[in-house]
């Protein structure tokens, strides 16, 4: 009797976690039981809490595409500031941290997620000398090399400028081509950036109303904090792992070659 108690007990608490997605769908206004193909896209990393976005893509599997801040995994940057004001490396603290984002990104690449460039710095590419974009685009490229999973390898603007303003700004694009970049936009976006939206499910709102509004494409999030080395989107980082059951309820989490099947998907070292 004991037994059977405890194992209707366990399974009462389970169903207390289930996630019941025809009332998911009726609160976000989902047709029926459609599932739209999306894609999950973090920009801005690595960041110290990537490795908590990774376990949920693992347990979860889903397939996922990071847009890396080339400077923050340049470890011999890092190392020469340090030898330039006297740090030894046991001592360098930044270079520590670099090494640690570093193998952040050899495990993104290990299990098996897409990887791009995010440039060098975080600048908008259209306000900046052209040179100065010139420089941030290949030194990108020289940094991530490595690390790119496919052919062409891809590009994501910092705050898609020169995406978004590319008639007036053509330039920025045609740069990014000049080294055999292929950029890649997005089509719905979790605005997770904005401090404002950083509680309750503010978040996940804002992903489900895009996805059941536009239907389809690549979900833009960001792991890291475009003005912080180390320190990421904590909020995201930490509250993923609970919005993904729901919105699974109408996602059907797609490879990013389902939406760019041109792109050649390369085997790194």
């Amino acid at each position: 009797m004991r037994l059977i108690t405890l194992v209707l007990l366990g399974i009462f608490s389970t169903s207390l976690w289930a996630t019941d997605c025809a009332q998911v769908r009726k609160h976000y206004q989902c047709d029926g039981d459609t599932k739209y193909p999306i894609h999950l896209t973090f920009d801005d990393g690595p960041a110290d809490l990537t490795p908590r976005v990774l376990d949920m893509l693992k347990r979860e599997n889903i397939p996922a595409t990071f847009f890396i801040i080339a400077y923050k995994v340049d470890c011999e940057n890092y190392r020469r500031q340090c030898a330039n004001n006297g740090i030894t490396m046991q001592n360098c603290a930044d270079y520590q941290l670099c090494q640690v984002r570093k193998n952040t990104l050899k495990r993104i690449v290990a299990e098996g997620h897409m990887v791009g460039s995010h440039s060098y710095r975080h600048d908008k590419h259209s306000e900046i000398p052209a040179s100065l974009m010139h420089q941030y685009i290949q030194r990108s490229k020289q940094v991530l090399g490595p690390y790119l999973t496919s052919q062409p390898p891809m590009f994501r603007l910092p705050n898609g400028d020169g995406w978004f303003n590319r008639a007036s700004q053509p330039q920025v694009l045609r740069a990014v081509e000049k080294y055999g970049f292929k950029h890649i936009a997005w089509e719905m976006s979790a605005f997770d950036w904005r401090v404002s939206d950083q509680q309750g499910d503010k978040i996940l709102d804002t992903v489900m109303n895009e996805i059941c509004t536009k239907k389809k494409g690549l979900i833009l999030f960001h792991d890291g904090d475009s003005e912080q080395d180390h320190i990421g989107r904590t909020y995201t980082n930490t509250h993923i792992a609970k919005w993904i059951p729901k919105v699974r309820c109408v996602a059907d989490f797609k490879p990013l070659n389902y939406f760019y099947p041109d792109l050649k998907i390369t085997t790194q070292k």
